[in-house]
This record gives C-alpha cells, structure tokens and sequence, in this order.
C-alpha cells in the first residue's frame, strides 16, 4: 500500500463515515494488513477492514464504497473480500457494528447471512449501535 492510497482510504473513511476518530495516511499504513479495497484508474472505490480481534473471531468494520460508486455492486464487492481475508486468516465467526441508522449497511449484511445479535448505546457518538455476526466455519 502507498502513501497515496493510504490517504485516500482515510479521506474516504472520513467523509463517508460518522466515526468517532479522525483517520490519516500514517494511521492507515500502521494497519494496511488489515485493509482490502477495490480501485478504478488509480482512485480508492471501495474498502472495508477485516481484523483478526481472537483466534475464531474477526471484526470487519469501515465497509465504505465512494458516493459516484454506490448502488453498482462494490459494497457486496468489498465485504466479499473482507470476508476471504478473514476466512482465510482462520476466521470462525465474523461480526460488526453498525449504527441503528444506517439501513444501506444492515441492508448489506442481513442479505450476506449476518445477524443482529444484540445492540448497545454508544455514548462517544451518540449512537445506538447494532451487532451483528455470522457463522462462516463450524468445523
């Protein structure tokens, strides 16, 4: 990962998400092993992180496609290849916190097999905050 591309993901996160930090370029490097994401002629569409948070378990969160991109196809994109990083990482269970607000990500994830598990308040943000989680190996 670049420099550049690691500025555009944290630009992108930025202005398409309600996060409760800032992120920068050199944040994004610390943790690019972290980051899948698509790009058309040199610019980030799509990303999502997908991080290993215990041996079975991995946290797919930031699922962001750009504004010109969305409805196209990128988000259920991008999740696909958070959840091959994860699964290939040795992955059991998959979650991830949405906002109660935001209906495109529940909409994304309940049609990818996730459920709501359970929800929470959220009081750095404001936010009541859904989690969601599914099964991807019983093995």
């Amino acid at each position: 990962m670049t420099k550049q591309i690691a500025e555009q993901i944290a630009d992108l996160l930025n202005a398409r998400n309600q996060l409760v930090n800032t992120y920068t370029g050199e944040c994004i490097l610390k943790s690019r092993a972290n980051y899948v994401y698509l790009v058309d002629s040199g610019k980030i569409i799509a990303l999502a992180e997908s991080k290993k948070v215990q041996w079975y378990q991995w946290e797919i969160s930031h699922v962001v496609v750009a504004e010109e991109y969305e409805g196209k196809g990128y988000g259920n994109e991008i999740l696909a290849l958070a959840e091959a990083k994860a699964q290939d990482g040795g992955a059991k269970v998959l979650q991830c916190t949405i906002r109660t607000s935001n209906d495109s990500s529940i909409r994304l994830f309940s049609r990818k097999g996730y459920s709501q598990v359970n929800r929470f308040f959220y009081p750095k943000s404001g936010n009541w905050v859904y989690v969601y989680q599914k099964v991807i190996s019983v093995k």
